[in-house]
């Protein structure tokens, strides 16, 4: 029987099925002989509200799964169209193609820039908390790492860090920040670039963009077109929020052509599989269904921020795709109970001892998250 890309599919899923012990596929049933505990952890699987790693709730859309099924057809070959991800990424921030660097999701990006700009006399610094991968890649590494921690209004605290970073190899900067959800103005951004460039030209600065498309406030704007001028600068963006391809790990830097070149040295510099190549270009094409979900996802923030509020718990203000709920209790004992009622929300981070950070799902995910969290906080 000649082998079709139906009975590839077929063929692919019934393979990977055997290889994690015979569980089935998410949405099939339990296959006939298995014993209770495959059956009782596919319905925890498919009945679980994920709320806990800031994924986009939908799932890739006609387009991007049709994509995927034509990339297929050149498995057996060496991508040979990253270049036309990279100009139609390029086209998107009006800048060239030598000012990006794709890479396998931008936490791959995070760690290179470590390896390329943090040295044992020039340190790494980083807000705490935030997104952990540039931090935890310096330590694991023996680097030098100077953490500052967040100010009041939970914002990275934007003075101390540009003190902190005179003299440094490299400042990581979130912004939106996550887990706390803050934004800090693009001019004040700037303004600290400037004055860091004086006063520390060997510094880079790299601002994590991840959240960016989900920003409503005027005052934010995307540093990439700067970033591809300027050596000093560097930023990074992802496929997997907005554009919801968080399983095909797509990420890229954008940054002078000299300091690409140099950060090139530390990554994979671009071998992605076909497939993931073909998602990335579908999903850059469809920007009017992109759009729609960033609109429901922010509806659905402030709808899920208000319900906690009226609970009378503190919800800080968010420019992600999440909020950060202070639930008045160890972070780690309401993700336990959240979990047991079918809700996963977002582990513990240092510097929040009674704080969740919670995704944002879709509406009909929230409906039923927001149940759970008034049953929860409603216990002693």
């Amino acid at each position: 029987m000649a082998l079709t890309r139906r009975h590839f599919v077929g063929a692919l899923g019934a393979a990977g099925a055997s290889a994690i012990g015979g569980a089935p596929a998410l949405g099939q049933s339990a296959p006939s002989g298995a014993g209770p505990a495959v059956a009782r952890r596919d319905s925890a699987l498919t009945s679980l509200v994920k709320l806990d790693q800031n994924e986009n709730p939908n799932p890739p859309s006609a387009s991007v799964r049709a994509a995927i099924t034509e990339a297929m057809e050149q498995g057996h070959r060496y991508p040979r169209n990253i270049a036309d991800l990279a100009d139609a990424i390029a086209k998107v921030h009006g800048v060239a193609r030598e000012n990006i660097l794709i890479a396998a999701g931008s936490g791959e990006l995070l760690r290179s820039t470590v390896l390329a700009f943090v040295k044992a006399d020039r340190p790494l610094v980083a807000g705490l908390p935030t997104f952990e991968t540039s931090t935890n890649s310096a330590k694991g590494l023996g680097l030098p790492v100077r953490e500052i921690p967040v100010d009041r209004m939970l914002r990275l605290d934007l003075p101390a860090m540009e003190e902190a970073a005179v003299g440094g190899g490299l400042l990581f900067f979130c912004n939106p920040n996550n887990p706390t959800g803050t934004t800090w103005p693009t001019k004040d951004l700037e303004g600290m670039i400037d004055r860091l460039a004086k006063r520390s030209a060997g510094t880079t600065i790299l601002v994590d963009e991840a959240y960016a498309h989900f920003v409503e406030n005027k005052d934010y704007w995307s540093l990439a077109k700067r970033a591809a001028a300027e050596r000093q600068l560097l930023v990074t963006r992802t496929f997997s929020k907005a554009f919801g391809l968080a399983g095909m790990r797509v990420g890229y830097a954008i940054g002078h052509a000299d300091t690409i070149a140099t950060l090139r040295r530390t990554t994979t510099s671009g071998l992605l599989p076909v497939t993931s190549i073909a998602a990335a270009l579908a999903a850059l094409s469809d920007e009017a269904l992109m759009k729609k979900q960033i609109r429901e996802n922010n509806a659905n923030r402030a709808m899920a921020a208000k319900a906690l509020q009226d609970l009378g718990y503190t919800v800080f203000p968010s420019d992600a795709n999440f909020v950060l709920v202070d639930v008045k209790r160890k972070p780690d004992e309401f993700q336990a109970a959240c979990r047991a009622l079918g809700v996963a929300v977002g582990r513990p981070f240092p510097g929040l001892p009674t704080h969740s950070r919670i995704s944002i799902g879709t509406t009909e995910e929230m409906n039923r998250a927001i149940a759970v969290f008034k049953q929860v906080l409603a216990s002693a």
